[in-house]
């Protein structure tokens, strides 16, 4: 059973530095550095890689889900953390920069289970530097605080084929987190 957030703690208010990865001053970076943090990371089925690929912020490496429809990365904040997402970055995991995701939909959730769709900036092209491609998006609306966020693939990569390639991620925002009642 969770813990109810019924008193919160500030713990950290994470901006976007000028470099996309790897950025000290994210979500990731910083419950990485937290031993209570139960940070998970999971993925819609495992081909190259391991899913946990995208919390290391120091190189890219090629990890990646099978070219199937739908395919998803999700990141787990833990049971006593929540964000009020502002930013996302993300860093192609297919070196060489071959299918790189083009479509796709960022989603954020309470239980893992009922997800909203969040509406990253209208510009998603990855950048150099070559061969892990790199991108920051601004994430607009009014968006709650939350415990799971999902990268989920909706249409075609740039070898219009399926499959998911990520070997970072990092989040914005307003961290919170639970103190015991």
């Amino acid at each position: 059973m969770h813990q109810p957030f019924v008193t919160v703690d500030i713990i950290e208010v994470c901006l976007p530095s000028g470099k996309d990865l790897p950025s000290s001053t994210g979500v990731i970076s910083v419950l990485k550095k937290d031993v209570s943090a139960k940070l998970a990371a999971t993925r819609s089925s495992d081909f190259e890689g391991e899913a946990t690929d995208i919390f290391d912020h120091t190189k890219g490496k090629e990890s990646g889900a099978y070219a199937i429809e739908g395919s998803w990365w999700c990141v787990d904040l833990g049971e006593n953390h929540r964000l009020f997402i502002t930013h996302c970055a993300l860093r192609h995991g297919k070196e060489g920069g071959k299918t790189t995701l083009k479509q796709w939909q960022m989603q954020g959730s309470i239980d893992g289970r009922v997800w909203t769709d969040l509406d990253p900036s209208d510009n998603q092209l990855f950048s150099a530097p070559h061969p892990y491609f790199t991108g920051r998006w601004i994430v607009h609306g009014q968006v709650g605080a939350f415990r799971f966020f999902r990268i989920l693939q909706s249409g075609r990569n740039s070898s219009d084929r399926y499959g998911i390639y990520l070997s970072g991620v990092e989040f914005y925002g307003i961290l919170v987190m639970a103190l015991p009642v």
